[in-house]
């Protein structure tokens, strides 16, 4: 036993030597050199790495990496190294002139859709968006008898306007509710929107369907019947409203700060339900097509396909900047969306959402207290009982974790609920 131990430390002190040692850091770094000199700039990276790993704080080595990556072709592992160089905790003139290369490069990248809202785009830290290799995706109308003939024309009619004005999104109908990347609900409205002579609601609203592994296996989007007052929405409310949501579904999980844009979240007087017939159908605007252009070409976190990568993509975070900044522009964002719509229990949930990524579980919980009282909604029910379970999961308080996903699954008895469970029980 103590021989074959002695042996392991001898395996471990060798490789050891290879590849975290002096010796490894200016072997790599001047093999990287070699490569660089001749102007190979791709070939020297893997050696500049290597160097690296063996000595993290080379002074020329760091330097010749960022140089390297900056004269590379700017893919996603390249655009990934240089951020994580600029934002590097060595302080030296590598990391320094990485930020102002990573700063040029967002820049180049995002050349001729720069008019975009893309911050608001993703829904917390997470990038959400379809394979585009999965289009058309296949939408499925539920009770679509349940609702007049021009609600279901003015829907599609939307979903043609965003294929007309995009060269990748494209739609197919299907009788298959199992096999839809798209299903249309159509719901009564719920009470207890209406005080002191107004109304505060929307026409409609969609929610992703996300497991636990993170992948993305529909979008919901429903529709209410009427509004609050019992009348039917005019032609023209369901098509700019189902343009705007499918905006949502194709991975918009915000809303723009424009009225300009079809993604606005306030496109008319949400005060009034007087203002229901005064204005005009809308249209998508470039800052809507830019936004969505540059959603499909960054790599997603929550996607329909597992893992989905490639080195096309572009880096989120060198696009969006560090994990807290995008949060404290969504919370911003769902601010105001629940100032504008406090009766609404969405805004609510969305909210406590970025405050649980934040890691302020108090003030995740109190607004999914404040949408509970809001919800009549079986869907709205589910997902805070089961989000409530999962910020007492993440806090380890497994007995309450429990107590919030067995209240999810009795509302409805789903996959991620279910797992979540499982996950409880083996941690209890």
């Amino acid at each position: 036993m103590r021989k074959f131990l002695l042996a392991v430390l001898f395996i471990v002190l060798c490789i050891a030597l290879v590849y975290k040692s002096p010796f490894s850091a200016m072997y790599n770094y001047n093999k990287a050199r070699s490569f660089y000199d001749r102007g190979e700039y791709e070939q020297s990276l893997p050696y500049f790495e290597k160097s690296l790993f063996a000595d993290n704080k080379g002074i020329l080595t760091r330097f010749f990496y960022v140089l390297a990556l900056t004269k590379s072709e700017p893919v996603y592992s390249v655009q990934k190294n240089l951020y994580n160089m600029a934002n590097s905790r060595i302080n030296d003139e590598a990391s320094s002139y990485a930020k102002a290369q990573a700063a040029a490069l967002r820049y180049r990248l995002i050349e001729g859709i720069s008019n975009n809202y893309i911050y608001n785009a993703a829904m917390g830290n997470d990038i959400v968006r379809w394979n585009i290799k999965s289009f058309p995706l296949k939408v499925y109308f539920e009770d679509k008898d349940s609702v007049p003939s021009f609600y279901i024309e003015q829907i599609e009619r939307a979903m043609q306007v965003w294929s007309d004005n995009t060269n990748f999104v494209k739609f197919s109908m299907t009788d298959n509710k199992q096999e839809a990347e798209v299903v249309i609900l159509f719901k009564k409205t719920p009470e207890n929107l209406c005080a002191n002579g107004y109304c505060k609601y929307v026409t409609a609203y969609t929610e992703p369907d996300i497991d636990k592994d993170k992948i993305l296996r529909r979008m919901v989007m429903t529709f209410y019947r009427t509004n609050p007052l019992n009348k039917g929405f005019t032609p023209k409310e369901i098509f700019n409203t189902a343009l705007h949501e499918f905006g949502h579904t194709l991975g918009i999980m915000g809303h723009s700060d424009n009225p300009g844009d079809i993604m606005f979240s306030l496109k008319e007087d949400p005060a009034s339900m007087f203002a229901l017939y005064s204005s005009a159908e809308q249209s998508l605007s470039l800052r809507d097509l830019k936004t969505l252009v540059l959603l499909y070409r960054i790599k997603p976190t929550i996607s329909n396909v597992k893992n989905l990568s490639s080195e096309s993509f572009y880096y989120a975070p060198l696009i969006l900047g560090s994990e807290n900044t995008v949060l404290i522009h969504k919370l911003a964002e769902y601010q105001k969306y629940v100032a504008a719509y406090p009766n609404m229990a969405s805004g609510y949930i969305n909210l406590a959402s970025v405050y649980a990524d934040l890691g302020d579980s108090n003030s995740a919980l109190q607004n999914l207290a404040v949408a509970e009282s809001l919800t009549n909604n079986t869907d709205e029910q589910y997902v805070i009982m089961y989000n409530r379970a999962v910020i007492y999961f993440n806090s380890q308080k497994y007995r309450e974790a429990l107590d919030y996903a067995n209240k999810a699954k009795a509302i409805k008895n789903e996959n991620n609920v279910n797992d979540l469970i499982s996950d409880i029980i083996k941690l209890q």
